[in-house]
């Protein structure tokens, strides 16, 4: 240990990874160091090995393999020695809801109670226009205290359609709303280009496609991404034509061909298939029951349980239930197709929907994608790195990478034998900080 200048303080650590200098303000006291665990880093090849993680102003400043670490006298440490060391997950569809019948309006508490399920980053598709500012300043006070939190500023529908937002007439009037948007800070814009045939026996009304393809266009032209609820797959292969971004739900309409895939690939389109949203259709009892068997920490709140076990499923409206039982394996086979055409598949939920409860619905969308026959570490990266890359933050979070934000997960089980072992958590690591 060396003393430098300004009471700085270097620390030499040699791995297998690097060897080098590292600076450190050791008079701070905010050093973090998460020592022993086994580094599973979904984005590398150095998988499995064991080492040391050290964390300054929220940051991986090094990452030492090994265990001939030098001590740091000032750091937190966590001894993570028998466990094992990830990103923390990223759920990017999440509409910040309780997942009850009636919805409520708190979403920073429902944001905040993602980090006790080991979500560190998400994405709200579609934030109430009134709500936008106000969920915006709260997540800027504390970042630590949130997720990393992406969000898109309404909805684009059309009269008749399904939900509410932006019901734009003309093109021109599609692309001056992209605009506001833009000005108000979105991180993107979402398009319901959808029926709902596969959820009712008595179809909604469709955005005009060329007002689809105007938003699209606009939303590139500003520097958007376009997210697209479409889960019919003839209806997002116009959207695919225009360029869209994301499809935010599976296709589950029939299997996807290879126009389809095509189509995906020439635009780098990602793929959310929101699994778990759809297996709510089985029944909410049925549901229910999943939910509560796979808490292994009794996190769930009983009464909430009580109620989906008493209720029936579906909806007047929303009808067609039988129907997507039916087609969940064509919703299950076009996720292994996709993924296996080399297309980026990210993790999402829908959570808010009833049924679909915050955090634990997360990490069961990771263990369905493993159900559909996805490796484990192709579904952790789906959960971490390709979130990442998607949007345009590789290196900043979803990895273990020194310079990266630490946001990471130490388990008691290797979630690479099995993917459900993201539930079995000891620490939450938020931006540096742990996570009570």
């Amino acid at each position: 240990m060396v003393k430098g200048f300004s009471g700085i303080v270097k620390l030499v650590f040699c791995g297998i990874i690097f060897c080098a200098a590292i600076p450190v303000h050791a008079q701070t006291g905010d050093l973090l160091v998460i020592r022993g665990g086994t580094l599973i880093d979904p984005g590398r090849d150095d998988l499995g090995v064991t080492g040391t993680i050290v964390v300054q102003n929220g940051l991986i400043i090094a990452v030492q393999t090994g265990d001939n670490s030098t001590p740091l006298p000032t750091a937190q440490v966590i001894n993570a020695s028998g466990g094992y060391v990830v990103p923390g997950i990223a759920d990017m569809h999440n509409h910040l809801r309780s997942g009850m019948f009636k919805p409520d309006g708190n979403s920073t508490a429902v944001l905040s109670s993602l980090l006790d399920w080991g979500v560190t980053a998400t994405l709200n598709p579609g934030v109430p226009a009134a709500e936008f500012d106000q969920l915006r300043n709260e997540i800027s006070r504390d970042r630590s205290a949130y997720p990393r939190t992406f969000l898109v500023r309404g909805i684009f529908t059309t009269d008749g359609g399904w939900g509410k937002g932006y019901v734009p007439e003309t093109p021109d009037q599609a692309r001056a709303i992209v605009r506001e948007l833009k000005a108000a800070g979105s991180d993107g814009v979402k398009l319901i280009y959808d029926d709902m045939r596969w959820a009712t026996t008595r179809p909604f009304a469709v955005m005009d496609r060329e007002i689809a393809i105007a938003i699209i266009d606009e939303a590139h032209r500003q520097q958007l991404m376009s997210f697209a609820h479409a889960p019919i797959m003839e209806l997002a292969k116009h959207l695919l034509e225009a360029g869209i971004d994301c499809l935010i739900h599976g296709i589950i309409s029939e299997p996807v061909d290879a126009e389809f895939i095509d189509l995906m690939k020439r635009n780098n389109t990602c793929y959310i298939s929101t699994l778990t949203m759809f297996q709510t259709n089985i029944g909410y009892d049925k549901w229910a029951d999943r939910l509560e068997r796979f808490d292994l920490n009794r996190q769930l709140n009983l009464a909430a349980m009580e109620v989906f076990h008493n209720t029936s499923s579906g909806t007047a409206r929303l009808d067609n239930t039988a129907w997507i039982v039916e087609h969940l394996p064509v919703l299950r086979l076009n996720l292994f197709t996709v993924h296996g055409a080399g297309i980026p598949v990210l993790i999402g939920t829908d959570t808010g929907i009833p049924g679909v409860l915050p955090g634990i619905s997360t990490q069961l969308e990771l263990v369905m994608h493993q159900e559909a026959g996805l490796d484990p570490i192709d579904v952790l990266r789906a959960a971490t790195t390709t979130a990442a890359v998607v949007f345009d933050r590789k290196g900043v979070f979803g990895t273990l990478r020194e310079g990266a934000q630490a946001d990471l997960l130490v388990l008691d089980a290797d979630p690479r034998l099995d993917v459900g072992n993201v539930r079995r958590i000891q620490h939450i690591i938020r931006a540096g900080k742990v996570h009570k």
